[in-house]
């Protein structure tokens, strides 16, 4: 495991790698239709396909090390309010550490996503820094574009990605 990366805080929030007894969290922030308005193959439909995911998630940071974080806020422990951070992926060919984030709809505009992106970047920038950080984003999320431009990534072109385009937006 690498250290800061299981378990970190910041001012409001508890980032925390998943883990088995989180099926009905992974759940619920998939299967809302709001929250996945921009992902191609729309919501979760069951809990077998967030037990594919948080397998796979599990996966990650036994293998790596790294992975996405469940999120909750400090003054409210057990409650998930969202996920986010950074996991390996291949993508064109090459491995990049993906940035991701996704937060239930009472919390859009808290902050949040911003909060715990810095601190993916953060840490993947001083344990991780030979691996290149991507934020895939689609066009048409103009909040995530935000979040990524606040934390000054840059758009480096479009990409085809499962079939749509989407944004490519880098660090540096």
């Amino acid at each position: 495991m690498i250290p800061d990366f299981e378990r970190t805080t910041t001012a409001r929030l508890l980032l925390r790698a998943v883990r088995d007894s989180d099926l009905e969290a992974v759940f619920a922030l998939h299967a809302d239709p709001a929250t996945n308005r921009f992902t191609r193959a729309g919501h979760m439909r069951t809990r077998e396909a967030a037990r594919k995911t948080l397998c796979l998630w599990l996966e990650d940071w036994a293998r790596d090390g790294v992975g996405y974080w469940l999120v909750e806020r400090l003054e409210a422990p057990g409650v998930v309010v969202g996920l986010g951070g950074v996991r390996h992926k291949e993508l064109e060919g090459r491995r990049v550490l993906n940035l991701a984030y996704r937060f239930t709809p009472e919390t859009w505009g808290s902050g949040y996503a911003t909060e715990v992106s810095r601190v993916a970047l953060a840490l993947a920038a001083r344990h991780l820094p030979h691996v290149p950080l991507v934020a895939i984003i689609h066009p048409e999320n103009s909040a995530s574009v935000r979040v990524a431009e606040r934390l000054g990534m840059r758009l480096e072109r479009l990409i085809d990605y499962d079939g749509v385009p989407n944004r490519l937006y880098v660090t540096g």
